[in-house]
């Protein structure tokens, strides 16, 4: 897993080096990353509501009750 986000991180410092976007090398991939960072929270958040839509049922997991 490391090793793999250590390629992914070399791929987007290579493409952003040679980038030549009127807003600058760097803001692009922030701006592209803290979008694609929004929209997984968000499913994160839906997630037991995609999870019922997507056909889990309610006994197919436990119910936790909190400490």
């Amino acid at each position: 897993m490391m090793c793999r986000n250590c390629m992914v991180l070399l791929c987007v410092r290579i493409w952003s080096d040679k980038c030549s976007s009127k807003y600058g090398r760097r803001r692009p991939f922030i701006l592209a990353g803290s979008l694609m960072i929004s929209v997984a929270v968000t499913i994160i958040g839906f997630s037991a509501d995609i999870g019922y839509l997507l056909g889990d049922a309610d006994e197919d997991h436990r119910n936790f009750k909190g400490t």
